[in-house]
């Protein structure tokens, strides 16, 4: 049932962290470790510099119940699938995934500094390794639901945000640094993605040619040819925090009316303001729990919630700096799947209807600006 001994054993250097981890998040300084579990969480790991994800809990000599959340972080070269990283994309790969940028964030005064609304994730402790970051934190519940309200609170919350850290202020006060989305396309996307959609076979295998229309071939590739023009485009927009990786599920409302917690920090930077919407829009669909019809309400509504945030900039660059981040992290690779061994011929085909609609809203959107 356990990765780890139900009773502790107090000589070892693990558990000697783990007591004092428990004790600060139950605050109760000489309380004693009864039994205790290691599990982990369900949530499906794509961070290459992410390699363990757990939820701990047990109990107390009081007989409380307790948990708290363990991420463990390495270096991206450290993960199995570096072996499938091109030669000349590695140095592009390293800066863009640096493991180190998550403890610095949770380091920064940020969790003291973000806008009302929203907070962090409290972190009990963090512990470096010779070859890995271990960050015990706050292991929180989620209560509501993901209607079109909580997607509005959400996007007012980055918008708020982004309106409390413009420009550069985030990188003088709390060394957080920019992180730029253009070698993804030119790595990544352009070296594996387009070379296998470039392929007749691709586009004939039923599950792609059931849930995409006859003009969605087309536009990527045009689409495509424009992203370098486009991403040109960005020096236009504003810069501010972002949190980097806004999908719904790094998003948590542990009490009806209360903060929203802010998870998975590890692509907070500066960039675009708007960047975070494609995360948000597109987050429950890529992971196949949101419904194909919805696609157009959620993204009405995250522009709305976002610019009640009070971000002073224009409604069109914030579309463009969302049309571009939607564009690289989820139009592109829409339809490669075929890193999801754990699903069947049918939870397949729902999961390519989802990503096929938020891609063809993305399709939209960024042709929209890259040829206006």
């Amino acid at each position: 049932m356990s990765r780890l001994p139900c009773a502790p054993d107090h000589r070892d250097a693990s558990t000697r962290q783990l007591l004092r981890v428990v004790r600060q998040a139950t605050a109760r300084p000489h309380a004693q470790i009864t039994s205790w579990r290691r599990r982990p969480l369900e949530h499906r790991i794509e961070n290459l510099t992410t390699s363990g994800l757990d939820r701990v809990d047990g109990t107390l000599d009081d007989g409380t119940a307790w948990s708290v959340v363990v991420k463990e972080l390495r270096p991206v070269s450290a993960s199995p699938a570096w072996a499938e990283v091109p030669e000349e994309d590695r140095s592009a790969v390293m800066t863009a995934l640096d493991w180190e940028d998550e403890p610095r964030i949770y380091r920064s005064a940020l969790a003291e500094l973000l806008p009302n609304g929203l907070r962090m994730p409290l972190v009990h402790a963090i512990d470096r390794g010779d070859d890995r970051w271990t960050i015990w934190m706050e292991d929180v519940a989620d209560v509501t639901p993901w209607n079109l309200d909580r997607y509005h609170r959400t996007a007012a919350s980055l918008g708020r945000l982004a309106a409390r850290w413009p420009d550069r202020t985030a990188t003088t006060t709390l060394g957080i640094g920019n992180r730029d989305i253009a070698p993804m396309f030119f790595g990544k996307i352009a070296h594996v993605d387009l070379v296998l959609q470039r392929d007749d076979k691709f586009w004939q295998q039923p599950s792609v040619a059931t849930v995409v229309d006859a003009n969605h071939r087309c536009d990527l590739f045009r689409l495509a040819e424009l992203m370098p023009a486009l991403l040109g485009r960005l020096a236009e927009v504003p810069t501010a925090l972002c949190h980097g990786d806004a999908t719904p599920d790094n998003f948590r409302e542990p009490a009806a009316g209360g903060p929203i917690v802010a998870l998975d920090w590890s692509y907070g930077s500066v960039g675009p303001v708007g960047s975070d919407l494609g995360q948000l829009l597109a987050g429950r669909f890529e992971s196949g729990a949101a419904r194909l019809e919805d696609v157009p309400a959620i993204a009405r509504t995250v522009a709305d919630g976002f610019s009640e945030g009070r971000v002073d900039v224009r409604p069109e660059l914030v579309e463009l700096a969302w049309a571009t981040y939607l564009a690289i992290r989820s139009v592109f690779s829409a339809l490669v799947i075929d890193h999801r061994f754990d699903l069947d011929e049918t939870g397949r085909h729902e999961l390519l209807v989802g990503r096929a609609a938020v891609a063809r809203f993305g399709l939209d959107l960024a042709l929209r600006h890259a040829t206006s």
